[in-house]
């Protein structure tokens, strides 16, 4: 596999289904023309077990778009081809799950045998349970892609928990790309655009949903197959690994990279190697690391806005609030105000609950 232009040093692949299932979508003319424009094969997308660059991918999805706009539906028309037995075990792992809740279970590390570049996570927000890929798209294949994705996600739920399974609603990070009708009727809910993370928020009650075919006991047995198979591909998650060190450490100021690299284990220029390889710098992650820790804890309102900023690493108010207008649009106080519909994010309720990370 080779680096892709625009995902410095990354290996970054998917499945590819889900080219070859948007091809099936198109007219055969404008398929053909598609094919051309991105450099590939329909013999390359034959084999179940190819992946494809994903800026290839995210291009085709652009190409086939271009012979519809502004009413795009290909990709959605692509989401609802989707059906569990196309994702082999990972598929066959979905329907057997007692429960919605069950098919959700570790699905952000299982997905990563089909799409090493979408950053899933599963996370709780009160009596809401989000669904979310917190990479940005660049492009108006990749915005497609995404709602593809989310799109791909509920068509397998409903496969295997009942076609009326609804979302309260789905969210973009991105501006939209076509008419929004084409999502909202595969959704069925309201679709909306410039948010914080792209998310499907499905109610609490739906995830005790039971399966139309559940069974715990082959469950459990294709997930003990699945985690073999992960097992044997598992990506180096070393910006995880300094993420939740950083925010395990702020509220004794911003640690130095020097101090993370030790507590890793590697040398310092090992460490910014290896991140600038997975295109982040340590100085990005530490951002990160703020801006998770920071809005769970102002959103949560048990810390006086001070305490944030001190947890945080910042030494002055002034500064914190200018960080958190950043990250945010808004200032600390009106973010509290207003209670945003924040969802539990990668480091959990404090600084401390990154520790989870490492389970």
């Amino acid at each position: 596999m080779r680096v892709v232009a625009g995902y410095p040093g990354a290996l970054v692949q998917v499945s590819s289904l889900f080219s070859a299932k948007a091809l099936a979508q198109a007219d055969p003319q404008v398929a053909e023309r598609a094919l051309a424009r991105v450099g590939l094969t329909r013999d390359v997308l034959a084999d179940p077990a190819a992946t494809v660059d994903v800026s290839q991918h995210h291009a085709l999805f652009e190409a086939l778009a271009e012979e519809e706009r502004p009413d795009i539906s290909i990709h959605m028309r692509t989401s609802a081809s989707m059906r569990c037995e196309d994702f082999g075990t990972l598929g066959l792992t979905t329907r057997s799950a007692p429960d919605l809740r069950g098919a959700l279970t570790r699905l952000d590390r299982y997905t990563r045998l089909f799409n090493s570049y979408s950053v899933f996570a599963l996370s709780a927000f009160g009596s809401e349970c989000w669904w979310t890929n917190s990479r940005v798209a660049q492009s108006d294949g990749a915005r497609l892609s995404h709602e593809a994705g989310l799109g791909t996600f509920l068509t397998l739920w409903r496969d295997a928990n009942g076609d009326d399974l609804t979302p309260a609603r789905v969210q973009f990070m991105h501006d939209p790309v076509g008419s929004v009708g084409p999502l909202e009727a595969h959704f069925r809910c309201p679709v909306t655009f410039g948010a914080e993370v792209d998310a499907i928020v499905l109610r609490g009650d739906d995830l005790d949903r039971p399966n139309r075919v559940g069974d715990k006991h082959i469950w459990e047995f294709l997930r003990g197959h699945l985690e073999e198979s992960i097992a044997a591909t598992e990506e180096d998650h070393l910006d995880r690994e300094v993420l939740v060190h950083v925010a395990n450490t702020l509220s004794e100021g911003v640690p130095k990279l020097e101090d993370v690299a030790r507590h890793l284990g590697i040398g310092s220029r090992t460490l910014q190697r290896r991140l600038s390889g997975m295109g982040h710098s340590y100085q990005s992650l530490v951002d990160e690391a703020r801006r998770e820790v920071a809005l769970r804890l102002v959103a949560e309102g048990r810390q006086s806005l001070v305490e944030v900023a001190f947890l945080t690493g910042f030494a002055e108010q002034s500064s914190f609030t200018r960080a958190f207008r950043r990250w945010s649009g808004t200032t600390p106080r009106k973010f509290r105000e207003t209670s945003p519909r924040m969802p539990t994010g990668v480091l959990g309720h404090s600084a401390r609950a990154g520790e989870r990370l490492r389970a």
